[in-house]
């Protein structure tokens, strides 16, 4: 295969993933802003737990449709003997865990450059979105404590050491 194939193939691919994963990252980021005054409130903790794990659902999910893109694609152009093992390379490599017991054949190997480049950049995507997500919820767990806190600290504050 001529290297330039390869490597137009390789960017495609990134490319691909970086859409896929702008999509994604934007889904969760809308439901957790349009979503989030209504649980940011309420008194049910547990209700406020099961919407973020249902938004760190979606950001798996869009991980692994990412992964199924390029196995497709690295099954289509018959690099590997199956879509199974197509798939297992493709999230190998797309996580960085190489183990190395799959190598892509000879004139296709630049691809896993370009499939580790678009997980180390949608991991890192992934990762400030979790950061928004995972502050903004600690901050409306915690807030009752803090306001207890602040409140006992008021009360000390305006007592005099004749008012017990």
């Amino acid at each position: 295969m001529w290297p330039v194939v390869e490597i137009l193939l390789g960017i495609t691919m990134l490319l691909i993933s970086m859409l896929i994963h702008s999509a994604g990252m934007y889904v969760v980021m809308h439901r957790f802003e349009l979503n989030w005054p209504d649980y940011l409130n309420a008194r049910n903790e547990l209700r406020r737990q099961i919407y973020f794990f249902y938004l760190v659902t979606l950001i798996l999910m869009t991980h692994l449709f990412e992964i199924l893109v390029i196995a497709t694609i690295v099954n289509a152009i018959h690099a590997m003997p199956d879509f199974r093992t197509a798939f297992y390379f493709a999230g190998e490599t797309y996580t960085t865990l190489g183990y190395g017991d799959l190598l892509l054949p000879q004139g296709w190997r630049q691809l896993a450059l370009f499939i580790a480049m678009s997980g180390l950049f949608t991991f890192g995507w992934t990762t400030g979105v979790l950061v928004r997500i995972v502050g903004k919820t600690y901050d409306a767990q915690f807030a009752h404590l803090r306001q207890h806190q602040h409140g006992e600290a008021e009360g000390e504050s305006t007592r005099t050491p004749h008012s017990k």
